[in-house]
């Protein structure tokens, strides 16, 4: 049976048992497959989607323009499974089907923070599972949401892009600070200065991340390269947003200038904080299968 995957974090991507699809006639029908697929909850008007693609047409202009692209997707796309088909249709409307053979990173990526979130673990040194499916989530998260992909001519659906490419940097912004954070206190420098990093890629002006970007390279034995980074932090605040790095993060600078924050060993900053004792902490929940 034919697995489709699909990526949408970073780009769109669209591979069938592992070989790359290319073939779609345009952007249309990249969107029509991405929206589906990541609003696959629920069964959608065709009258509704011909209008989220094509808003300045008429109606029945735009209608005509969804047959189309449909029949081109399916084109792409065939279903190799009559019994769980791609897609879901009738005369009204169209759904991406849950059931059908395929993976779609941004669920994934959406299942495992959710997994994390009702885990009862009180710091992630606890619970390995938890690290496990933050780290797996991290290595989704390629870039922002159908980065590459418009459609200029409809303004709904860029609007539906940039919303859930907003939610989506969020959530990443604190999942890399978690793990940088956890790393960071498990005296683990290499980590801990890559899901730093990884926050400055999605927002180069998160004083949070510089400051856990100049604490690790501090104490991993790198002080110029810490005081560096503040000057990057610094220059990066004046031309983005016109403002002078927080009282904190001054703070931080001369606190390493002067000799503070100096090299040590991994593991010397010991636990998270707040981390119980054996006897008190929750057992560590079961890891998640990605399908």
């Amino acid at each position: 049976m034919a697995r489709l995957s699909l990526s949408v974090l970073g780009g769109f991507q669209v591979k069938v048992n592992g070989e790359p699809i290319t073939a779609f006639e345009s952007n249309k029908v990249r969107a029509l497959l991405a929206y589906l697929a990541v609003e696959a909850d629920r069964p959608h008007d065709r009258p509704a989607l011909a209008g989220l693609l094509w808003p300045d047409h008429p109606e029945t202009a735009a209608r005509t323009n969804l047959r189309h692209v449909l029949r081109q997707l399916r084109q792409t796309l065939p279903d190799t499974d009559p019994a769980q088909p791609l897609l879901l249709t009738s005369s009204r409307t169209l759904q991406f089907n849950i059931h059908s053979s395929y993976t779609l990173d941004v669920a994934q990526f959406g299942e495992l923070l959710a997994a994390s979130e009702r885990c009862s673990h009180r710091s992630l040194a606890d619970c390995p599972a938890c690290l496990d499916r933050y780290t797996q989530a991290a290595a989704l998260y390629q870039g922002d949401f159908l980065a590459g992909l418009a459609l200029y001519d409809s303004d709904l659906f860029e609007e539906w892009v940039e919303v859930q490419r907003e939610r989506l940097r969020r959530q990443a912004l604190e999942l890399f600070f978690t793990l940088a954070t956890h790393h960071e206190k498990q005296g683990a420098w290499e980590p801990a200065q890559h899901y730093a990093w990884k926050q400055l890629e999605v927002e180069p002006w998160r004083e949070e991340a510089h400051r856990q970007l100049m604490r690790v390279l501090a104490q991993s034995g790198q002080r110029s390269a810490a005081l560096s980074q503040y000057e990057r932090c610094r220059s990066i605040l004046a031309d983005e947003l016109g403002v002078e790095p927080e009282q904190e993060t001054m703070a931080l600078y001369e606190q390493i200038r002067a000799g503070g924050w100096g090299s040590r060993g991994v593991g010397a900053l010991g636990g998270e904080k707040g981390t119980p004792s054996p006897s008190t902490s929750p057992s560590p929940c079961p890891p998640t299968r990605l399908g």
